[in-house]
């Protein structure tokens, strides 16, 4: 059991190298990335690519992901079914603003962007689907770390250095219990250049029939375009958008 439990860490260890870097990688730089011996790469390797989850275009050359792994993709977006209707709410919103949105959900001590819209024009800011945020610093984390019991943040607080990313980074875990009350009574969360400068964001919590916190819809908007009315603007419309999403989802729950 010990020895399977270790090839299988592995196996693991090579697919997700490729989550770290752009482009493929030659059997010498995944074995050394890894640390694995080129023969143990070289024969877990080749079982990714007999099975579809790695390629290899040219003998000897470089290894990609395969295209198999978009199976999983499709699988959870069948599990986790809100994120099509979130996508139509954030769509309409999108297009009405002319500003990126996103969506997003827990997924540890970070939260996981797993929706994205974008825009053409001059405010558009890329939020990638796949990337993984601090839940500190971002209107979407403080969202979700609302729905979390105090306990679950006290031990959230041991794990997790409150590093600051920027000079409005928040530190100090009773001022960000307070914001976090804030939040929970105001329904909406905001990033204020605290972990990355230039963009403010506004958030609000998704919930499920039964009342949890399950995800976090977001705007996301250039300082620059930002004033009083815009800020009420912005905040309206994402809490609007998160409160369609959650009735589609009692409804159907």
């Amino acid at each position: 059991m010990e020895n399977t439990s270790r090839t299988v860490n592995k196996a693991i260890d090579i697919l997700e190298i490729f989550l770290q870097k752009d482009g493929g990688m030659s059997l010498t730089e995944i074995s050394k990335a890894t640390g694995l011996n080129t023969a143990t790469a070289y024969r877990l390797v080749s079982t990714f690519a007999k099975r579809g989850y790695l390629s290899q275009y040219q003998k000897k050359g470089a290894y990609s992901l395969g295209l198999k792994m978009l199976d999983f993709n499709y699988a959870i977006r069948r599990n986790l079914k809100f994120i099509d209707f979130a996508y139509l709410s954030l769509s309409k919103i999108s297009k009405e603003y002319n500003v990126s949105t996103f969506l997003s959900v827990l997924d540890a001590d970070m939260l996981l962007i797993v929706e994205e819209i974008g825009t053409s024009g001059e405010l558009r800011i890329n939020s990638p689907v796949g990337k993984r945020l601090p839940l500190y610093c971002t209107a979407c984390g403080k969202v979700l770390l609302t729905a979390l019991s105090e306990d679950e943040r006290k031990a959230y607080y041991k794990r997790i250095a409150l590093q600051p990313y920027t000079a409005t980074s928040i530190t100090d875990t009773s001022r960000l219990e307070k914001e976090l009350a804030t939040i929970k009574a105001e329904g909406a969360a905001y990033h204020k250049e605290e972990y990355r400068q230039g963009v403010w964001v506004a958030a609000a919590p998704i919930f499920n029939g039964s009342e949890k916190i399950i995800a976090a819809a977001a705007i996301i908007v250039p300082v620059s375009y930002l004033g009083f009315d815009s800020i009420q603007k912005y905040t309206t419309a994402i809490k609007g958008c998160a409160g369609e999403i959650s009735q589609i989802i009692s409804r159907i729950s």
